[in-house]
Parts: structure tokens; C-alpha cells; sequence
């Protein structure tokens, strides 16, 4: 009877003992899975944090920046099946990658191609004179055309400028660039009741060979840096109009000023040297930048005269927001200061220039490495037209 007793008891205790072990290993995959699942998670997100310091010119908005594979692997990791027939040993909870795996990436550097077309990073296309975004033996060509309008005591102003370039990507951080414009203007004056006298100036500006080199890429607490050395050549009219030139103030006529207005459109007609100093920050979903630099003309003999044009102080700022991956508004303020000009060694009184002006701009992605760009500019000094309306084209090859 006791043995009855003994092996009735020992295999209910089976039956019931059985039951309670697999369901306690099946409490213990799913910890398991669970544990592996928040290490993902967790990776992928260092992963994202790692893209977004590496690539900050193209976070635009955050919320667009997470690939579609990204999601469809942390979906597969959130639905993963339980193996309710495999037993998970200690050694193969012990492979999942743990939170603090270092991750590298090869992002590009900021204000660099990434090589994709649809990767272009046009917002920086709004200070793009004074920027580097070719990769090495990559060129772009862009044309920019302008109509200037000023209204003036008893005159009006109206002139079309050109602006071509050529760029060429030397290096990751290296760009070479040429730009040539022309220019034709009119001036109508108002000489007496019911009648005018209009005086034309057309021609090519001074010619502008630039090298931007990026010396610093930003990072999540330093803006990026743009250094620019270029040299004017004296291929644009000289707009100088001696004829009428009077210095001494004693005598009736006196005119100091030589300087033909209505030929001054991009063209000085003398070597000269240009810097610039760009500096950008991204602060999603913005992109700020903000420039300064100089141009010095040298002397030049101008009819038997010498003509030393003031050293031109530069500055540029403002934003470009990216509305969509093909669209980019932009704003920016274009200003200056010219010192006063000096003829034969006399500085001529009143010289000193100031033009400073506002622009509006949107670039435009019309195919995958074509870009138009119409913008509308306003003066807020009389050193610069009223209104300018522009359109440019650029092609990326």
C-alpha cells in the first residue's frame, strides 16, 4: 500500500510540475527577445543621434531623417516570432550588442555632396559664392540675369546684368570658380519741359577668379568655415568720364568726380583683390550664415590720370529654410562700404559709398542636376538700385 501511495504521488507531481517549467522557460525567452529588442532600439537610436552631428546642413525637418529600412527593422524586431520548441541558452542572450556599441559612420561633411543628386545641398545655394559643395572633379555652370531699376532726381536708371560661372571641385574641402559678367545700362535724364537725353553703357564686368577652401566643418556646438581668395582682372569698362572733370572749387565748373555712373554697373576696370571669411550654423530646420571680407583695387592710369578706388568692406547674413527636398526659400542682406576714391593723390569729397540691399530668393530643383532660381532684391540705400528682379539657372555635372 505505501508503494501505491509513493508512485501515485510521484506522478502527480510530474503531471503538475511539468506545466509550471515550460511556462517558466517560455517567461524566460521573452524577457530575453525583450532585452534584445530595447538594445536595439537603443543602438538605432545612437546610430540617428551619430547621423544628425556627422550631417547638420541636411536635417531637414528631424522627423523626415529616419529611412524607411530603419523603421521596417525596428518593426521586424518588435514582431519577432517566439520559439516556443528552441531553449535559449545563457551564451546567446549574451551576443545581444550591448547599449554602449560604438558606431561609425561615413556621412558626408557638411556642405559636400553626397554624391546622389536628390542629396544636393541647395539650401547653402543662398551664400553659394562663398561656399564649397563639390566633390573632387565634379564642375557646375550657372547663369544669373538681372534687371536693376532706380528712380532718381530728374533721372531714371535702368540696367540688365549677366553673371556666368564655371565651378570646379579640386578636393572634398576645395573649389575653384570663374565668373564673368556683362552688363548693359541706360540713363534717361529729364533736360527740360517735355524732354529727355538718355546716355547708353554696355560691356563686360571685371572678370573674378575665386578659390573657396572649407577650413572647419561644423559640428553640433561650432559653425563651419569658408575661406575665399579671389583676384579681379581689368576686362570691364572703365567708367570714368574726364571731360567734364574740375577739381579746383575756385573755378566755375567744379566737378571732382569722375566717376560715370551709368558705366559702374560690375565693372571698375582694375586688378584688384577679394576676400571673404563664411561662417554657417544649422539650427534646424534653419541653415544662418553670416559673411564679411574686403576687395582693394590698385592705381590705375585712367587718361593720363591716376584713379585709386577705396578699399571695399564687405558683409553678408541671413537664413535659408528648406521647404521641401526641392525647394529652398531663402533671405539674405548684401552690404558694403567703399571708402573714398582719390584722384592724382586728391580725394575726391563725397565719395564714400554704402550700398546695402535686401534679397528674397527660391531655389528650385527642376531635374536632378538643374536648379532655377528667382529672386527679388530691394535697396535700402540710394547707393543701389530701388529693384532688382533676378532668375538664375544652374546645371551640376
Amino acid at each position: 500500500m505505501r508503494v501505491f501511495a509513493r508512485a501515485f504521488a510521484a506522478f502527480l507531481s510530474i503531471d503538475l510540475l511539468a506545466p509550471l517549467s515550460a511556462q517558466a522557460i517560455s517567461d524566460t525567452r521573452e524577457r530575453v527577445l525583450e532585452a534584445r529588442i530595447r538594445a536595439l532600439e537603443q543602438r538605432l537610436s545612437e546610430v540617428e543621434a551619430t547621423l544628425e552631428v556627422k550631417t547638420p546642413s541636411r536635417s531637414f525637418p528631424a522627423t523626415q531623417r529616419r529611412s524607411a529600412t530603419t523603421k521596417s527593422r525596428l518593426t521586424e524586431a518588435r514582431t519577432l516570432p517566439s520559439r516556443p520548441n528552441d531553449a535559449i541558452s545563457d551564451s546567446e542572450a549574451a551576443t545581444a550588442p550591448p547599449p554602449s556599441a560604438p558606431v561609425s559612420s561615413t556621412a558626408p561633411a557638411p556642405g559636400v555632396e553626397a554624391g546622389a543628386p536628390a542629396e544636393a545641398p541647395q539650401e547653402t545655394f543662398v551664400f553659394r559664392g562663398n561656399s564649397v559643395t563639390l566633390k573632387p572633379r565634379h564642375f557646375e555652370v550657372s547663369t544669373e540675369a538681372d534687371y536693376t531699376h532706380n528712380n532718381g532726381f530728374l533721372q531714371t536708371d535702368r540696367a540688365f546684368a549677366s553673371a556666368t560661372s564655371v565651378r570646379l571641385g579640386i578636393l572634398d574641402w576645395l573649389e575653384l570658380n570663374t565668373t564673368i559678367p556683362a552688363f548693359t545700362s541706360t540713363r534717361t535724364r529729364g533736360i527740360g519741359p517735355f524732354r529727355t537725353q538718355s546716355k547708353q553703357a554696355s560691356g563686360f564686368g571685371d572678370v573674378l577668379l575665386q578659390a573657396n577652401a572649407r577650413v572647419h566643418e561644423q559640428t553640433s556646438d561650432t559653425p563651419g568655415l569658408v575661406l575665399s581668395l579671389g583676384a579681379l582682372l581689368p576686362t570691364g569698362v572703365k567708367p570714368y568720364d574726364f571731360s567734364t572733370y574740375q577739381p579746383n572749387p575756385a573755378l566755375r565748373g567744379y566737378n571732382p568726380n569722375p566717376i560715370d555712373l551709368n558705366a559702374s554697373y560690375l565693372s571698375r576696370g582694375a586688378w584688384g583683390l577679394v576676400t571673404n571669411m563664411q561662417l554657417y550654423k544649422t539650427v534646424d530646420p534653419l541653415i544662418l550664415f553670416f559673411g564679411t571680407g574686403l576687395r582693394y583695387l590698385f592705381p590705375q592710369g585712367v587718361q593720363g590720370h591716376t584713379v585709386q578706388n577705396g578699399v571695399i568692406y564687405t558683409y553678408n547674413f541671413g537664413f535659408s529654410f528648406a521647404i521641401s527636398e526641392k525647394s529652398t526659400l531663402g533671405f539674405q542682406v548684401l552690404g558694403a562700404y567703399q571708402s573714398q576714391l582719390s584722384v592724382d593723390r586728391h580725394v575726391v569729397p563725397q565719395s564714400a559709398l554704402e550700398p546695402v540691399s535686401v534679397r528674397v530668393s527660391l531655389i528650385q530643383r527642376i531635374l536632378p542636376n538643374t536648379w532655377i532660381d528667382p529672386s527679388l532684391g530691394a535697396g535700402l540705400t540710394r547707393d543701389v538700385p530701388s529693384l532688382d528682379i533676378g532668375v538664375g539657372v544652374r546645371h551640376r555635372f
